[in-house]
């Protein structure tokens, strides 16, 4: 694994070398911004250049996989602009979710309200819906557990906007999250940490169910959203 401020500090001065003046911000999410990394979690990065074309990406690429275990780099790169204008639904949990490294990723959002934040939760959690309702139908069963492992892991990142709404505190971290839950929402969040050891004592249907059940609260209103 790596040594996340050491990792960012060296892509930052290989991007500073190469873009100079036109790199506008280079921050850090995800699972080593919160510190639950593991040998296999990405490494994600937020870059914001002035604009972005495919000359840039190919410099960005060569940057991020001449580092160390490079190959596990991923996030987002964008241009100031676009950035500004991004569906502000997604910006409330991003900007949250992202540690600032060079410059201020506050100083290149837009307003962001409550509407803004519920509409994000809502959309998620309709996405989530959707996507569990299709694969009980229609998922060949080998498939099944992989995919209710990646909507266990996005559920988290709803859950957060939900609880921020109905609390006004935005958790940072699982771990910070589920200390500050009870009921379903804290057993979706503790079987999201290992869906194969949760499913070793409930069935599928019953992680369907019970994850399905949420994000329909969600979406109804009987989750405070």
């Amino acid at each position: 694994m790596i040594e996340p401020q050491t990792w960012v500090a060296d892509a930052l001065a290989r991007m500073k070398k190469a873009f100079g003046p036109r790199l506008a911000y280079l921050g850090l999410q995800g699972s080593y911004r919160r510190g639950e990394a593991t040998e296999t979690s990405d490494i994600d990065l937020v870059v914001l250049l002035d604009t972005v074309e495919p000359v840039d990406l190919d410099i960005y690429r060569s940057i991020v996989h001449a580092l160390p275990e490079g190959h596990k780099a991923c996030g987002f790169c964008s241009g100031t602009e676009e950035f500004f204008h991004w569906p502000r639904h997604e910006l409330l949990p991003f900007s949250m979710d992202t540690d600032d490294y060079y410059g201020r990723l506050k100083d290149f959002l837009p307003p962001l309200s409550q509407e803004d934040a519920r509409a994000g939760a809502k959309i998620g959690a309709s996405a989530l819906l959707h996507l569990l309702t299709h694969s009980y139908l229609y998922a060949e069963p080998e498939a099944r557990t992989a995919i209710l492992k990646d909507a266990y892991k996005a559920a988290f990142f709803v859950m957060q906007v939900v609880y921020y709404l109905a609390s006004g505190q935005y958790c940072r971290s699982k771990k910070e999250l589920l200390a500050c839950l009870d009921g379903a929402e804290k057993e979706i969040l503790q079987a999201g940490l290992d869906v194969p050891a949760w499913l070793a004592a409930h069935t599928e249907t019953q992680a369907f169910a019970l994850l399905r059940g949420w994000c329909g609260g969600v979406l109804t209103g009987n989750e405070s959203v």
